[in-house]
C-alpha cells in the first residue's frame, strides 16, 4: 500500500480527466466529478502541441490521436492590411528534438473521450461522477473532503488524501484556498464560427492561420468536424459597442468573412461568444489542495497553449503525486510544483498569448511594420525559427519546468 489513499479530482475536461488516468496507470486511485452530464462538445481547445504529444506517449494515448485528427506541420502570419503573408513557421524544425514536429488539430471533446477510453483498462483506480457538482471543500492535516451534490439534490461527501482543482477558470477549489486570481478581461468578446467550406483550398490558408488587421483581425484554423472531412473554425473579435444579439447573427459573421477573404456568404454550424481572461492564480497550492489548468490559468486561445500547458501542470503534478505515494515528502514537491507551474504559466503562456492578441490587432502603423519586420528576420533566420517554434509549442516552457528546483 502506498502513502495516498485516493486523490479526489474536482472537473472531468481535458487536464483532471489526463491527470487521473496518469495517476491510476501508476496504481493511484482517482475520483473525478464533473458537472457536465458528457464531456462538452462546443467550441474549446483543439490544438495539440508537439509538446503534448510527445508526453501523451507515455499514456498510450498519442496514436489515437495521430489517427484522429488533422496533422498540421505550418502556421501563418498574415497581414491583412497588406494582404501578404508575412512569415510561415514550421514545425518539422523541431524533428531533433521533437517525435512529434507538428500540431494535431483534434477538438478537445475528442481528446477527453480518447483519455477516457484509455482509463476504461483500470477500472479499480479510475472513476468519474457526472453530472455532480462540487459544491464544498475541506481539508484537515491527512486528508481532504468534498462535498459533492447530485442531480437529485443529494449531497454526498468524499474523502481523499489530496484534492486537485481541475475545475475551470471559476474554481470553487481555487476559490476555497482563497488564492487571488490577478490579472485582465479583454474589453472584446470573441465569436468562434465554423463552416464546412473549405477556405485552405479557396483562400490558399494553412491549417492554422492568424490574419492581423488593427480593427478586424481573424485566427484560422482547421478541425476534422463530427464527420472527419473538415470545418474551419474561425476566431472574430467582437467590438464592445456591438451587442451579443448582433455578434451571433448570420449577417454579422459574413460580413467579417467579406472583410478577411472577400468571400462568403458562407454556411455557419456552430458559433460560439465568450468573454477572454488573461489571469493567474496567487498560488497553485494549499496544503493538500493543488491547482492545474484553468483553475490556475487562464488565457485567450491564440497559439493554442492553454489547454497544452494544463496538461503539463497535470503531468507535472501526477508524477509528484506517485513519488509521495512512494514515501517522499509532500510539502518540497508540492511547493516545487506550485514554483515550476506557477513561474512558467507567467513567463510563457500569459507573456506569447498577450503578445499573440497584441501583434493581430496592433494599430500603430509604425509599430505594426516594426513587428512585421520582427517576424520576416525570425522565420528568415534558422536559430530564431527554432527558438520561435519551439515557444509557440511549449517545448521551452517543458524545459524551464523541469529546471526549476
Amino acid at each position: 500500500m502506498g502513502k495516498i489513499d485516493k486523490v479526489l479530482i474536482a472537473g472531468g475536461g481535458p487536464v483532471g480527466v489526463v491527470t487521473g488516468l496518469y495517476l491510476a496507470r501508476n496504481g493511484i486511485p482517482v475520483q473525478l466529478f464533473d458537472m457536465a452530464p458528457k464531456p462538452p462538445e462546443d467550441h474549446r481547445a483543439a490544438t495539440l502541441q508537439p509538446s503534448t504529444l510527445d508526453l501523451f506517449e507515455e499514456l498510450g494515448l498519442t496514436d489515437t490521436i495521430l489517427e484522429q485528427g488533422f496533422k498540421s506541420r505550418y502556421f501563418q502570419w498574415r497581414d491583412r492590411v497588406a494582404n501578404e503573408i508575412v512569415a510561415e513557421f514550421d514545425y518539422g524544425r523541431l524533428s531533433d528534438i521533437s517525435r512529434h514536429p507538428y500540431v494535431i488539430q483534434l477538438e478537445q471533446h475528442k481528446t477527453v473521450y480518447i483519455a477516457l477510453e484509455a482509463a476504461k483498462a483500470y477500472p479499480d483506480l479510475f472513476k468519474i461522477e457526472r453530472p455532480v457538482e462540487v459544491v464544498a471543500v475541506r481539508q484537515g492535516a491527512d486528508h481532504v473532503e468534498c462535498d459533492v451534490r447530485n442531480a437529485d439534490g443529494e449531497t454526498v461527501t468524499h474523502r481523499g488524501s489530496y484534492l486537485i482543482g481541475c475545475d475551470g477558470g471559476r474554481s470553487i477549489t481555487r476559490k476555497t484556498t482563497g488564492a487571488s486570481f490577478e490579472g485582465f478581461t479583454w474589453p472584446e468578446r470573441f465569436n468562434i464560427v465554423s463552416t464546412p467550406v473549405d477556405l485552405g483550398k479557396i483562400h490558399g490558408f494553412r491549417m492554422r492561420n492568424y490574419c492581423s488587421h488593427p480593427d478586424r483581425w481573424v485566427s484560422l484554423m482547421q478541425v476534422p468536424g463530427e464527420d472527419g472531412k473538415g470545418l474551419w473554425r474561425c476566431v472574430f473579435p467582437a467590438k464592445e459597442h456591438e451587442s451579443d444579439e448582433e455578434v451571433m447573427s448570420d449577417d454579422w459573421i459574413n460580413a467579417r468573412f467579406l472583410e478577411c477573404m472577400n468571400a462568403g456568404p458562407y454556411p455557419i454550424v456552430h458559433r460560439n461568444m465568450y468573454n477572454v481572461h488573461q489571469r493567474v492564480a496567487g498560488n497553485f497550492r494549499n496544503g493538500r489542495i493543488v491547482l492545474a489548468g484553468d483553475s490556475a490559468h487562464v488565457n485567450n486561445p491564440i497559439g493554442g497553449m492553454g489547454m497544452n500547458s494544463g496538461f503539463q501542470d497535470g503531468i507535472t503534478l501526477a508524477r509528484k503525486l506517485i513519488e509521495i505515494d512512494h514515501g517522499a515528502d509532500a510539502d518540497p514537491l508540492l511547493e516545487r510544483y506550485d514554483r515550476q507551474r506557477r513561474l512558467t504559466a507567467i513567463e510563457y503562456v500569459q507573456a506569447q498569448s498577450i503578445a499573440n492578441k497584441r501583434l493581430l490587432e496592433e494599430k500603430d502603423p509604425a509599430v505594426r511594420a516594426e513587428r512585421m519586420a520582427d517576424l520576416r528576420k525570425t522565420v528568415s533566420d534558422p536559430n530564431k525559427h527554432l527558438e520561435y517554434v519551439k515557444r509557440a509549442s511549449l517545448i521551452s516552457m517543458w524545459e524551464k519546468s523541469e529546471e526549476i528546483a
